[in-house]
C-alpha cells in the first residue's frame, strides 16, 4: 500500500515539474515580434523615434500590454497601448498608422496580422489639433514574425 501511494506522488510531482518546465518555455518567447523602418521623425507614447530601422516585441498580449522597441541593438523605449481590437486579418504583414499634423506624426495604431489593432493614446496637444485641422493619415508597413 505504500509503495502504490509513493509511486502515486512521485508521479504527480513529476507531472507537475514538467508542466512548469513546458510553461515557463512557451512564456520565454515573445507573443509576437517584428519589424518596420521608419521614414521620419514620429512621436510614440511619450517617445519621439528618429527615421530608421527598428525591432519590436510583445511579450504578452494583454488589454494594456507593453511593446519593447529597439533600434539595432539598443533599446529605444517601451510603449503601452491603450486598447486593442481583436479583428485580426491573414496577411504577413501589419501596418503602423500615423497621424499627420503640422509637419509631425504621432502614432495612432498598430495593426498586426493574426492579433488585431493596437490603439496608442493621442497627446493633449494634438486632440487640440485634430479638432482644427482634418486628420492626415498614414501607413508604414510592418514585417511580423522576425527580425
Amino acid at each position: 500500500m505504500k509503495l502504490s501511494w509513493k509511486k502515486t506522488l512521485g508521479s504527480a510531482v513529476f507531472a507537475i515539474l514538467a508542466f512548469a518546465l513546458v510553461s515557463a518555455n512557451v512564456q520565454a518567447r515573445p507573443a509576437t515580434q517584428g519589424h518596420f523602418v521608419l521614414p521620419y521623425e514620429a512621436q510614440w507614447g511619450s517617445i519621439t523615434l528618429p527615421a530608421g530601422d527598428y525591432t519590436f516585441s510583445i511579450d504578452h498580449l494583454s488589454m494594456n500590454g507593453s511593446i519593447l522597441l529597439y533600434r539595432g541593438t539598443q533599446s529605444a523605449g517601451v510603449v503601452r497601448w491603450q486598447s486593442m481590437e481583436g479583428a485580426p486579418n491573414q496577411s504577413s504583414s501589419g501596418q503602423l498608422l500615423f497621424i499627420r499634423h503640422e509637419g509631425k506624426a504621432t502614432v495612432r495604431a498598430l495593426e498586426l496580422p493574426e492579433v488585431g489593432t493596437l490603439y496608442f493614446s493621442q497627446p493633449k496637444d494634438m486632440k487640440t489639433l485634430v479638432a482644427q485641422q482634418p486628420e492626415l493619415i498614414e501607413a508604414v508597413t510592418v514585417q511580423v514574425g522576425g527580425e
